[in-house]
């Protein structure tokens, strides 16, 4: 079996891009292309829903279930836990990610939160949730400051993958390119890759579209939050997020002190 076809297989199962890369002994973009290359997808197909996570994730389902039988449960039916998901949920509307938050395995996050979904109490208690927030019940002062933070300091890296990687030297009759030593001719080109939905946060893109050159996004007005968050603090400048935003906009003003030097 070529290492690829291994990897892909340890990709399926959950293993990260290094751990990969370290297992057989290539880098890390070369774990990335040979994703893109031979369309590795964690995300189960319609046509065969159950096929290499079936049987590990029933196992973290299990013990999920099985952490669960001491925990208490409210009126309402729901776990701590499963609370915690339902809050998370409402945020972004992530199921990955709040399941991750929430406290579940961080196997399978977006099996765990699909089934967590169909779950009628969630679904019941998500519902309530959503219309208070629709009345702006649960927002309050700091749930705006986060916002804010969120826009003023998000970064590029957050929604996408981009750098060099090598590949094997082809030519047009598709053979493989030899050097005097007999290795494989490798050449570099590079790369941008978009982030899947499940790793970003939707609620800082204002804009998506797709031109003649592909797809690109925007994200929401960096300069527009950050005079938004400095005419607050100083007007709140014992708020306890000041001291985070500080840091924050030193980092900023750091990296483009070095992007200018470069």
């Amino acid at each position: 079996m070529a290492n690829h076809e291994q990897a892909e297989r340890d990709y399926m199962l959950g293993m990260k891009y290094q751990a990969i890369a370290d297992k057989y002994q290539v880098t890390v973009n070369t774990v990335k292309s040979w994703k893109r290359r031979y369309k590795w997808d964690r995300v189960p197909k319609k046509d065969a829903p159950k096929k290499k996570n079936e049987g590990a994730f029933k196992k973290v389902c299990k013990q999920e279930k099985s952490m669960q039988v001491a925990v208490p449960v409210h009126e309402d039916g729901l776990t701590e836990k499963q609370r915690l998901f339902c809050l998370y949920y409402i945020k972004n509307f992530n199921a990955t990610q709040a399941a991750i938050k929430a406290g579940y395995t961080d196997k399978y996050p977006g099996e765990m939160g699909y089934q967590l979904l169909q779950k009628p109490t969630l679904r019941t208690e998500i519902k309530r949730l959503k219309e208070l927030k629709r009345q702006s019940i649960m927002i309050n002062e700091d749930d705006i400051v986060e916002r804010y933070m969120r826009i003023a300091f998000a970064d590029m890296t957050d929604f996408a993958e981009f750098g060099t990687e090598e590949y094997p030297d082809i030519d047009a009759a598709g053979n493989t390119q030899i050097d005097y030593n007999g290795n494989v001719k490798m050449c570099k080109r590079s790369y941008l890759e978009f982030k899947d939905l499940t790793e970003v946060d939707g609620g800082l893109i204002c804009e998506i579209s797709m031109g003649r050159n592909g797809m690109k996004f925007k994200l929401e007005d960096r300069m527009k939050a950050l005079d938004w968050l400095s005419n607050y603090f100083n007007m709140n400048p014992m708020n306890k997020h000041k001291q985070q935003y500080d840091n924050a906009l030193l980092d900023l003003k750091r990296k483009q002190v070095e992007k200018d030097a470069w």
